[in-house]
């Protein structure tokens, strides 16, 4: 059987912010719909080794990229570098309203924090935040930026920053996609004043968590208590586990979740390898 037997692929520009679309190819599923939320410097594709395991699953699966990020709007210099964050939560909450469905959000990183705030904003399913900033009740986390030039770190940082197990080749191709991150955005995710009215966050959550996770976050077990969530901690992974050797088996955790919590896809229920 080929791959476009099981799930087929499409792109949508919504509001002027790109939308990476996976799906089942034989229609059947969930109702649910599932958006991918990057984190800072990234872009839809960083969900790319996810994206297609949800979508065999049963879950028609999004993934979105910020503006000023891959095949998304550019934003004007000056205005990038002060850009709040709630401008990049307007982007979520646009296509979540394009979905026209109660979407389950995963957030990644920076973008975990972002979902939280669209949540808050408009009814979700469910959110899943991996390896991700709590809201501003959980406290500041580093002092501010300068804004005068886009946050972008040299590609050894990087690989040491963010991967466990990754080969120059691929870190070289990951690298060549990232995009200077706006420090009006960082510095106000990290600043803790963004926070979050916990009474109108609906659906469960679950908190994903690297155990060998090099950036600065709150602690995930922190994050659940503080949304009453199941956390699940991937020993040895990563801040971007989920585009390493982790990438299978902790998809296959998640989407068992989402069987127990969401919603049952028309699909077999897998199990761990």
């Amino acid at each position: 059987m080929k791959p476009d037997d099981i799930v087929v692929q499409d792109q949508h520009l919504v509001d002027g912010i790109f939308v990476k679309e996976f799906r089942p190819a034989r229609g059947s599923g969930t109702a649910t719909p599932l958006l991918f939320v990057h984190g800072a410097m990234h872009g839809w594709w960083a969900w790319e080794p996810w994206l297609p395991l949800f979508a065999a699953a049963g879950w028609r699966s999004y993934a979105l990229s910020l503006r000023n990020h891959t095949g998304s709007h550019s934003v004007p210099d000056n205005d990038y570098l002060s850009l709040d964050a709630l401008a990049y939560v307007d982007d979520v909450n646009a296509v979540m309203r394009w979905l026209g469905r109660r979407p389950v959000l995963i957030g990644h990183s920076m973008g975990s924090l972002i979902a939280q705030k669209a949540a808050e904003r408009q009814a979700s399913a469910a959110m899943i935040l991996i390896c991700g900033l709590g809201p501003g009740q959980l406290g500041r986390l580093r002092d501010p930026l300068p804004l005068d030039k886009p946050v972008m770190r040299p590609k050894e940082d990087i690989g040491r920053a963010f991967f466990n197990q990754i080969s120059p080749t691929e870190l070289s191709r990951y690298y060549d996609r990232l995009t200077p991150e706006s420090p009006g955005v960082i510095n106000r995710c990290n600043d803790g004043t963004l926070s979050v009215d916990r009474s109108r966050i609906e659906g469960p959550t679950l908190v994903v968590s690297g155990g060998s996770d090099k950036i600065p976050l709150h602690a995930g077990a922190e994050i659940a208590r503080f949304y009453d969530a199941q956390l699940l901690t991937v020993p040895d992974g990563s801040h971007n586990f989920f585009m390493e050797a982790p990438a299978l088996p902790v998809a296959n955790r998640v989407i068992q979740w989402l069987f127990r919590h969401v919603e049952a896809p028309n699909a077999p229920e897998p199990t761990d390898p």
